[in-house]
Parts: C-alpha cells; sequence; structure tokens
C-alpha cells in the first residue's frame, strides 16, 4: 500500500484498527475547532491567512491532491505531513516528516500527524504558541 503502507508494523490488527479510528478523527467535524471544522480544513483555514504569497494554500493542495482515506493510516499521515510541513517552509508547524518517516507503525505516524497538526492549529490561532 504504497510508502509506510497501511500497515500495522508487526502485523497487529488492532494497532491498524486504532490507526485508522484516529485518521478519521483529521477530517471528521470536531466540536473543538471554530465552526466545527475538522483539523485538516480548520489548518487550512489558519494557513490561508498566513501565506507567504497569494495561493500558496490551493497550489499546496492541489500538488498533494486528495486526502487519502482512513482506511490508509500511513498515507494519509504523510500527506498531513506534507501539508503542515510544505516546502518552501511557512514556518507555522514543528517539522514532523523526519519521525512521520522513522516510525514503525501506522498508529505512531497517525499520532504524529495528529499532534503536529493540533499543535500547528493552536500556534497559528494564538491559543498556544509554539515560539
Amino acid at each position: 500500500a504504497g510508502a509506510g503502507g497501511g500497515g500495522g508494523g508487526g502485523g497487529d490488527p488492532l494497532s491498524l484498527a486504532r490507526a485508522m479510528s484516529k485518521a478519521k478523527e483529521l477530517t471528521a467535524p470536531n466540536a473543538n475547532m471554530e465552526g466545527t471544522k475538522s483539523l485538516v480544513n480548520r489548518w487550512i483555514e489558519l494557513a490561508r491567512l498566513k501565506e507567504r504569497s497569494p495561493g500558496q494554500i490551493d497550489r499546496l493542495l492541489e500538488t498533494l491532491g486528495a486526502i487519502p482515506p482512513e482506511t490508509e493510516p500511513s498515507e494519509r499521515a504523510f500527506w498531513v505531513g506534507a501539508l503542515i510541513n510544505p516546502l518552501p517552509a511557512m514556518g507555522v508547524a514543528m517539522e514532523i516528516r523526519p519521525a512521520l518517516l522513522s516510525a514503525k507503525s501506522a498508529e505512531e505516524r497517525i499520532r504524529i500527524a495528529s499532534d503536529g497538526i493540533l499543535r500547528s492549529i493552536r500556534h497559528m490561532d494564538g491559543s498556544k504558541r509554539m515560539w
């Protein structure tokens, strides 16, 4: 299933199930986000306010393509990593790509991606600045 695969690492079906459940949270409506937006949609909304050049986020989204399905948690985690850590850097998120690449399971990759996007949202909305 591509780089990193959808596998849970070690073939643990429960780990993969947990990863898929956590992967769903990235695009599900979230009561803790303004307008009950998903984490991904809230990040995109805030990042558009921080663009280094007009249309930067739209171009990034076009380059990335559609977010992989929750049934492919590793691919979804890598997609989120590319979203929040684009090149050239926007300076709105901690660098998570090396951690994603060295993670041993889909569950670990999704945890890294979820934590990274949430910290970036809190940084951009001012609720918990990282620097």
